[in-house]
């Protein structure tokens, strides 16, 4: 699942069905553990991954790729842009 940290705009972008992702994941924690207090909040499961991901910044923390951009490609190998 993505979750994308936007500092421009001082967002947290979750995808539309988190809430439906983040309850299969409980629906797993119940059936292994049967604890509820093992289950995953809203924004408990971020804060999780988020501490995770900072204290392991060596492998988590990635550099994106280059944004593409179609026209220039179009233009490199001679086709018309629309």
């Amino acid at each position: 699942m993505r979750i994308i940290l936007d500092t421009d705009k001082k967002q947290i972008i979750v995808p539309w069905n988190y809430q439906q992702k983040l309850d299969a994941i409980n629906e797993i924690i119940m059936e292994v553990s049967n604890d509820p207090e093992k289950k995953k909040t809203f924004t408990g499961y971020i804060n999780e991954i988020w501490n995770d991901c900072i204290e392991n910044s060596d492998k988590c923390v990635v550099k994106g790729d280059k944004p593409f951009r179609k026209r220039e490609d179009e233009k490199a190998n001679g086709k018309k842009s629309y």
